[in-house]
């Protein structure tokens, strides 16, 4: 009886394990959002958070900061709604308390999701974080970068993974200098977060040629700026790539006028960039972990309204001087990873 039941428990065990290599979704998401502001409703004095109280001059209470949470997480879930996202990439979070809110009291809470987010020395508050499916990757460390010396502004998140295979994955999340005060004049300062991205990324391949490098954010530029084409390198991923260069996934979506915002035309600043080594030869594709050459933007019509000039853009939450209740005002981009 003794060994009988041993037995058992050794099939038992054995199933499971084939059970669960086989839920192992064969593709997974690796996904972007800038959020717009993901603010809480409680005063911190150490940051310029003010706009985001009750008694602001456009009301940020409760009601509207769970709805929010609730169209960010719509997003994130209309992405993969079958596994949701391995791995999603976020800007403008305030604090660690409101990217918990996110993963634990809306539909993401399904995903069950690791947090990572460090607080930063942006003048608003706003940080970059990361979240993850603890049943698709595991987390071996991470850590904030400054992204410049000469001006206060948000971390670089270095967050470094693997998954099942133990396969690792170094993750870059960036919200690179906004274009307040005019694109031209502000150039320099992107140009300075791109050199100290640049230096990061060079570390990694110089130890490893062969890194599997996902580099997410707002860079507030397009994929043919200076700052991402000539000072990160980030080219186009056409035809044959070299395993230690870097390729930017949207740069033909911008080329074909497409964007992930709008003010007076379309602007690609969310992007997703990646090492040579992640992606195909150019031919059938075995082997890569993703195919090339596009990434993705998730436009949906209920994202969205039609502006004075009759283009569907995105939906905001709120401006200056008034609400509206809308998801972000910007789109989300994504890629497909082959995880087989």
């Amino acid at each position: 009886m003794k060994y009988l039941f041993l037995s058992i428990l050794l099939i038992t065990c054995f199933s499971s394990a084939v059970h669960a290599q086989k839920n192992k979704p064969a593709q997974v998401k690796i996904a972007f959002y800038n959020t717009e502001n993901l603010f809480d409703t409680i005063d911190d004095p150490h940051k310029s958070d003010n706009d985001f109280l009750p008694d602001a001059k456009v009301p940020w209470n409760s009601k509207r900061y769970n709805l929010k949470l609730q169209h960010i997480a719509r997003v994130l879930v209309a992405i993969d709604s079958v596994n949701l996202p391995a791995v999603v990439g976020l800007a403008e979070v305030e604090n660690i308390g409101v990217l918990h809110d996110l993963t634990e009291k809306t539909t993401l809470a399904r995903g069950n999701y690791q947090d990572i987010l460090e607080e930063g020395p942006d003048p608003r508050g706003i940080d970059v974080a990361l979240i993850f499916r603890k049943d698709v990757m595991h987390e071996i460390s991470h850590k904030a970068f400054p992204a410049a010396n000469t001006f206060s502004t948000r971390f670089i998140l270095y967050v470094k993974l693997a998954d099942a295979k133990k396969d690792t994955f170094h993750f870059f999340v960036n919200h690179w200098k906004s274009r307040e005060g005019g694109g031209n004049e502000t150039e320099t300062k992107r140009i300075e977060n791109a050199s100290s991205l640049k230096h990061l990324t060079d570390s990694l391949l110089a130890r490893n040629p062969k890194s599997n490098i996902v580099i997410i954010g707002d860079f507030n530029d397009n994929p043919t700026d200076k700052s991402i084409s000539e000072v990160l390198g980030a080219a186009k991923p056409l035809q044959k790539v070299s395993p230690a260069g870097l390729y930017n996934l949207m740069a033909l979506r911008f080329q074909d006028g497409e964007g992930t915002l709008y003010y007076k035309s379309w602007d690609l600043f969310d992007q997703v960039i990646v090492s040579g080594n992640m992606l195909t030869d150019g031919k059938k594709g075995k082997g890569a972990l993703i195919r090339a050459p596009y990434g993705n933007i998730f436009k949906q019509d209920w994202m969205l309204y039609k502006n004075k000039d009759g283009v569907m853009v995105p939906n905001r939450t709120a401006s200056s001087k008034e609400y509206f209740g809308g998801y972000s005002d910007h789109l989300p981009v994504f890629v497909t990873v082959n995880m087989e």
